[in-house]
């Protein structure tokens, strides 16, 4: 039989092969099961990283059970019939977000829901320029690759999208100016940016941004697809922004980390194009049955066990963690950002942040980096993550460090 990584190399991309090769992870995961991720070769890893999914663990049971009985009773949907379990679960997330966001459209993928937001808020203001903030990300699918301030993931996929503004994530006065100047149909931001560095958005700034936007008649987007559903230590990242959005995204943890899931959710008034014309933007597997049911119980466990509570709990200890490290090391690191389970430790040099990932990864631990920011190491652990395990993973982490600054000295 063909190893993974043949396979890999073979038939997906050698560059990938090659990233994990240098990295030293070739041994393929097989199992997971709450924080932890099993290899073939029996080696177990405490994941921290794989980009936020993972809120609520490996197999909740919450989740897990809600699409295995959905599997025995209906597993696609014919779309010609109304579909229960997709009604039942747009309105559970209508339920907890923000008061008057009342509109849901069920998609795939955060990058699936960005493109709809864009459509959406061309549609109802009948303008073409469109708004994003400096360290943004917002996917990579064309559309959403237009939005996302990486050079490196553009260069040679153009032309984008036309009429797409870059304002600047930490000048309000400067963000309000460009706003008045260019009316754009609508400003995506991110309350905590995930790939920008783990940064949290300003409570003065978003109060800017949203006076802005309904001064020009411009839809303020809020993408949550990383932040919400309490990986912040609130339920909605933006809560403690003190504004509110005309459209929120949300994806990632929103599946419970067992079927791929996200969301457009809205005002009424926003979403108009979308109620008068339902065929303007649809999707084959958007809501499907399975999908709908690990969002059911996604969202039950989420509310039922208090997740943002846990997380502003453990959050807590993870930050000191990680403060301490950036207090032994300091020619290592420089600081740590974020909220909640969200928490990014910036490495003095992008070298710095590989050889943390590829040491922690043999003293068993799954980091990630963030993807426009390579000098910031992503740490987004389950709310599940106990005393022990935060043990554990602060060893490896010291363990590592010292490893890397003997290497690098």
């Amino acid at each position: 039989m063909r190893e993974p990584l043949e396979l890999i190399r073979t038939h997906q991309s050698s560059g990938r092969s090659f990233l994990h090769t240098i990295m030293g992870a070739v041994d393929p995961e097989v199992a997971g099961k709450g924080q932890w991720i099993t290899s073939r070769g029996g080696h177990r890893y405490l994941d921290v990283g794989s980009f936020g999914v993972f809120l609520l663990g490996h197999g909740h049971p919450g989740p897990v059970g809600a699409v295995a009985r959905q599997m025995d009773l209906l597993a696609g949907a014919s779309r010609t019939l109304p579909g229960e379990v997709n009604a039942r679960a747009a309105a559970a997330l209508a339920a907890v977000a923000p008061a008057g966001l009342s509109k849901v459209l069920l998609l795939n993928s955060g990058s699936e829901a960005v493109e709809a937001a864009l459509k959406l808020a061309r549609a109802r203001t009948g303008r073409t320029p469109l708004a994003h903030l400096s360290g943004s990300f917002h996917g990579k699918s064309t559309g959403a690759l237009s939005l996302t301030d990486a050079e490196a993931f553009r260069r040679g996929i153009g032309p984008l999208l036309p009429d797409v503004v870059r304002i600047p994530r930490d000048d309000a006065a400067a963000a309000a100016a460009l706003i008045e100047r260019h009316r754009p149909a609508a400003v995506f931001a991110e309350p905590v940016q995930g790939e920008g560095g783990m940064y949290p958005l300003a409570p003065v700034y978003a109060a800017v941004l949203r006076e802005a936007c309904t001064r020009t008649g411009s839809l303020l987007v809020f993408d949550e697809i990383q932040s919400g559903l309490g990986r912040c230590g609130t339920f909605w990242a933006h809560e403690d922004l003190g504004v509110r959005p005309d459209i929120l995204l949300s994806g990632k943890a929103l599946g419970g980390g067992v079927m791929p899931a996200s969301a457009v959710i809205a005002t009424e008034d926003a979403f108009r194009p979308f109620d008068v014309d339902p065929l303007l933007h649809t999707s084959t597997f958007g809501g499907n049955p399975l999908a709908s049911a690990a969002i059911l119980g996604a969202l039950d466990v989420i509310g039922d066990l208090d997740v943002p509570a846990r997380v502003r709990r453990a959050g807590a200890a993870l930050r000191a963690i990680l403060t301490g490290l950036v207090a032994h090391r300091p020619g290592l690191f420089s600081s740590v950002t974020g909220r909640g389970l969200m928490l990014g430790l910036h490495c003095r040099k992008p070298e710095v942040a590989a050889e943390m990932m590829r040491e922690s990864l043999a003293g068993g631990v799954l980091l990630t980096m963030c993807l426009t920011t390579p000098t910031v190491l992503r740490c987004t652990p389950s709310a599940f993550i106990d005393a022990e395990e935060r043990g554990f993973l602060s060893n490896a982490l010291h363990s590592a460090a010292v490893r890397v600054e003997r290497e690098s000295a």
